[in-house]
Formats: structure tokens, C-alpha cells, sequence
């Protein structure tokens, strides 16, 4: 209760957020976080007014009030470190997908990995394939915040397998953990494979160039994650290079768009227009699934302009969702025909038609599984901009608070920034409506923490 006052929240708004990160069947009620405050603690029992939260409502409710399980179970440490937020919401990630049937590589081979959370309650059991369990290891850090998980054998670390594996087990694992932790992890290897390449003949140094340039793409798109818009520029420049001295005019060809998208971020339509016409048009052959994203930017950029280029839009989301060879670029499995719904919607509110967008965004959204945090706060994001441009404002201020919730969860900053630019709009339209103010003091303080 204490911990609770000093967030300043009534038992109602702890419910209320609570749900809104947690969805559950029933939901939270007040009534629900009276019986665990009137709870005696350890080794007490229940009553008709007092009950235990389980170990999950713990971790949820430290995360809420920014304080230790331990506080909660027995008062105050104020000389003992705040752990990483991550920790129980790591936990809740594994389990979610591990428990999905869209887990990409589901194993038959289990395994039962055990970590120790590091609070005194225990162990959580975690049945992983040891396919699922490498992955979630070389994902960067796992180990390190759930001190035991690394009792399973690690990778060795050599040849060209081994550095493919690492960086599709970072792409697979992108939400598990902040873009930082990650960053660290391939910034090392790439120095690993820079070394290698010293030792290798001329072949094999080719093809680790080739590598390296993915290491550097994805390194690219965790930096715009991060906010990071220059670092994003420099790391597709060098992944570009590294490109065209392994021969990987694919890879070439897709940073030139990666520049596109950055210019999106600035409004220079002129220069998207460029760029994709650039990588559309070059003299080497690229993947039509590739042909069908720079297509999509380049309606983008059409659209900034007020111009809906329906043609171009249908073309791409053929190319897109028909296009796929064996051969394509590992890459391109991210590029599916909701990205290119997610595109015709933007351009439907850039170009001034936002009830199309929204009626495009709702459909996806209640679609899209629970785990993909980061997907769900960019549609939700989108949609309450929809709405803004609809001048919808409590609708578009609920879509925000929806979108900040899962933008905090996947450390999205780049999602964060189209959120200040969405309340940013709203306040400067609708200053005194109690909905989009709940939204500003939300995304303020969430920018606070």
C-alpha cells in the first residue's frame, strides 16, 4: 500500500493499468488489489479479505511501482540497486513464446532449461527445445540477468555458421531485449569475424564480408530503434560497402532503401522518391520482394505530397506477398503482406484520407498475436494518428496509450518519437480534453523513468 501511495495512484488506477499491460480474462478490479494489500505477507493466511498475489502479480506489481519484490514482501532497501526492468517482463517474454505456436523454429527435441530468478522465491521451469534455448542464449544478455540459464553448452565459435547462427538468433529475439544489449553483443562478434578474416584465404574472406554487411544492416535497423538516426545512416553506408565488396548488390540495393525510409522519418520526399527509383532501377538484378518494398517507400514519398499511388501500392503488395524465391535474402522474411497494408495505410493519412487508414489499421491489430509488442505499438501508433487527422481525438489518445504501453515493453525509442510527434499533435489541437491529456502525462512520465 505504501509503495502504492507513493506513486500516487488509487487501488482503481493500479487495476486500470495493470489490465492495460496485462489483458486477462476476468479483468483486475480495485477489489482485487485491496485483498493483496490487506495480506499479512509470507507465511500468513488467506481470509475473506486478504489474499496472496502470486509470484507473477508481484513481478507486475514492482514493475508498476518501480520498487523490489523484495519491498513488497518486506519493506524498503534503499541501499540495494534497482534491478533492470527486463527481468520479469524477460520471464513473461520466454514463457509467451515459447507457449506460441508462431515461435519461428519450433523444435520436437525438448528440453528442460531451469532459470533462477534472482529474487529468493525460488525457480521458474521453462521447457525449451535446445534449438529455442540457444537462440534465447546467444540473444545477448539472457544469461546475465537470469543468472543459471546459461547451463546449457554455448555455440563454438567458428566458421561461417556460427556467425549466421548469432545473428539470426538477434533478429529472431529482437524484442527479448533493449536494442543496447544487443548492439554490444554484434558489435563484438563483427570484430570476431573481422579477425577471422585475417586468417582466412581469399573465398572465405569474401563471404565474411557478406556476413559482416548483415551484422551491420541489422545493427542499422536496432540503432533506428534506438533513435539513433545518424548512427542508423553510418552502419547502412557501411553495411552498403561491406555489400558491394562481397558482391551482395541485394544487400546494396536494400540499404539504398533503408536511407529512403530514414529520409520518411524527415519528411523529404524528394529524396525518397530518389533513392527508391535509384534501387528499383539499378543495372544488377534485386529480389522482386525487394522491388516491392522500394516500391511501397516510393508511394510513401508520393504520398507526402498528397498523391495515393494506388497503382504503385497494389504492385508492390503483389511483389511483396508473390514475389518470394528460396534464394531471397534471409532479411526479406520481414517483409509480408501486413507491411505492405501497414504502408498503404500511412499513405492514406499522409495524403489527407485518414478514415481508409483506420479501417486498415483496426483489422491488423485485432489480428496480430499478443507476443509482437513492437508490430502492435507501430500499428497502434499509426492508428492514433489516423485518428488525430480524422480529428478524433479521444480515439486517437486511447490508440496512444495503447501504443506506449507496448513501445516501453520492446524499448522501442523509435516508436516513443512518432508517439511525442502523435501527443505533440494533440495537444496542440485539443489542449484541454481529459483523454489527451492522460495521454501527454502518460508518455511524460513513462519519459521520466
Amino acid at each position: 500500500m505504501a509503495f502504492r501511495h507513493a506513486t500516487g495512484l488509487t487501488q482503481a488506477e493500479v487495476a486500470e493499468l495493470y489490465n492495460r499491460k496485462w489483458p486477462s480474462d476476468p479483468p483486475k478490479t480495485f477489489k482485487q488489489i485491496s485483498y493483496w494489500e490487506c495480506w499479512q505477507g509470507p507465511g500468513s493466511e488467506s481470509s475473506a479479505s486478504a489474499r496472496p498475489p502470486s509470484y507473477e502479480d508481484l513481478v507486475r506489481l514492482a514493475s508498476l511501482y518501480r520498487c523490489l519484490i523484495d519491498d513488497l514482501l518486506l519493506g524498503p532497501h534503499r541501499k540495494l540497486p534497482l534491478p533492470p526492468p527486463e527481468i520479469g517482463e524477460l520471464l513473461a517474454d520466454v514463457l509467451s513464446i515459447v507457449e506460441s505456436d508462431g515461435y519461428p523454429g519450433k523444435a520436437d527435441d525438448a528440453t528442460v532449461i531451469t532459470f533462477d530468478v534472482p529474487t529468493g522465491e525460488g525457480t521458474v521451469a521453462v521447457k525449451l527445445s535446445r534449438r529455442e534455448f540457444t537462440e534465447l542464449l546467444a540473444a545477448g544478455g539472457l544469461a546475465a540477468l537470469v543468472p543459471g540459464a546459461a547451463s546449457a553448452e554455448p555455440l563454438t565459435a567458428t566458421g561461417t555458421t556460427y556467425y549466421r547462427h548469432v545473428l539470426n538468433a538477434h533478429q529472431a529475439g529482437h524484442h527479448l531485449l533493449p536494442p543496447a544489449a544487443h548492439l554490444s553483443v554484434l558489435q563484438r562478434e563483427l570484430r570476431g569475424i573481422e579477425k577471422a578474416r585475417q586468417e582466412v584465404p581469399g573465398v572465405a574472406r569474401k563471404e565474411l564480408r557478406r556476413i559482416q554487411s548483415e551484422y551491420a544492416e541489422h545493427i542499422s535497423w536496432l540503432l533506428r530503434e534506438s533513435a539513433d538516426l545518424n548512427g542508423c545512416q553510418q552502419w547502412a553506408n557501411r553495411a552498403a560497402t561491406w555489400a558491394m565488396e562481397a558482391g551482395d548488390t541485394s544487400m546494396a540495393a536494400y540499404m539504398m532503401i533503408r536511407s529512403a525510409s530514414l529520409a520518411l522519418d524527415k519528411g523529404d520526399h524528394a529524396r525518397v522518391i530518389d533513392l527508391t527509383t535509384a534501387a528499383r532501377n539499378a543495372s544488377w538484378r534485386i529480389p522482386p520482394v525487394l522491388r516491392g518494398v522500394a516500391q511501397a517507400y516510393e508511394a510513401r514519398g508520393h504520398a507526402l505530397t498528397g498523391t495515393v499511388a494506388a497503382a504503385q501500392l497494389d504492385e508492390a503488395t503483389e511483389l511483396i506477398t508473390t514475389g518470394r524465391s528460396e534464394t531471397d535474402p534471409p532479411y526479406l522474411r520481414f517483409f509480408t503482406g501486413d507491411f505492405a497494408d501497414l504502408q498503404r495505410a500511412t499513405c492514406y493519412v499522409d495524403a489527407g484520407e485518414p478514415g481508409r487508414a483506420i479501417t486498415i489499421l483496426q483489422s491488423k491489430i485485432t489480428t496480430m498475436p499478443a507476443a509482437h509488442r513492437r508490430d502492435r505499438a507501430v500499428y497502434l501508433t499509426r492508428l492514433g494518428a489516423a485518428h488525430a487527422a480524422a480529428r478524433e481525438p479521444d480515439a486517437a489518445a486511447f490508440a496512444g496509450l495503447g501504443a506506449l504501453a507496448d513501445a516501453r515493453r520492446s524499448s522501442s525509442e523509435h516508436v516513443m518519437a512518432e508517439l511525442d510527434q502523435l501527443a505533440d499533435t494533440l495537444m496542440r489541437q485539443w489542449p484541454r480534453q481529459p483523454q489527451v491529456r492522460h495521454f501527454q502525462e502518460e508518455l511524460r512520465t513513462a519519459r521520466a523513468v
